[in-house]
């Protein structure tokens, strides 16, 4: 656990924080990158979801054929929030394309994070993240195909659930 946190708070010294954009205005530790796989992998989540498959046929380049799946999961800890997402049957993307992941807050407070980049670890895609906050009311998960294009907005959806 003393390992985790120190890990936590090189990253936010290092500057690990990430902005959407001005309307969800996330606060400096809010999004924090380059979380150890071996420490995400082995731990226990509270809230679980499955991800299917959102796409309508070809988007930006990939065809899932509809067989995209995968699992999104999130804890928080009393001292960090964990979410590690894990995906199966994705295509890679084209070009400079990559997938990205966003945890979203429904509601009168509605508010969209970046979870960052998938990362193609043995063969899958995965996506883990972790912050010094109680993220937990974050419990929808998006997985989108992103052009490298500089924009920081959502582009096109391809894995969507909500995590209990």
């Amino acid at each position: 656990m003393k390992k985790l946190l120190v890990i936590l708070g090189i990253l936010i010294l290092l500057g690990g924080c990430n902005q959407v954009d001005d309307m969800m205005n996330p606060s400096e530790d809010e999004l924090m990158k380059n979380v150890n796989p071996e420490v995400v992998m082995e731990m226990d989540f509270d809230l679980v979801g499955e991800l299917i498959d959102v796409t309508k046929g070809e988007i930006q380049g990939i065809n899932t054929n509809g067989n995209a799946k995968g699992v999104s999961q999130a804890s928080f800890n009393g001292e960090s929030y964990n979410l590690l997402a894990t995906f199966e049957n994705l295509p890679d993307p084209q070009g400079s394309d990559f997938y990205e992941g966003w945890i979203v807050r429904k509601g009168v407070k509605f508010n969209v994070l970046s979870s960052g980049k998938a990362e193609k670890i043995d063969g899958k895609y995965v996506n883990m993240y972790a912050s010094g906050k109680d993220l937990t009311d974050h419990t929808f998960y998006v997985l989108t195909i992103e052009p490298d294009d500089g924009d920081p907005a959502p582009a096109g959806h391809v894995l969507e659930g909500t995590m209990k």
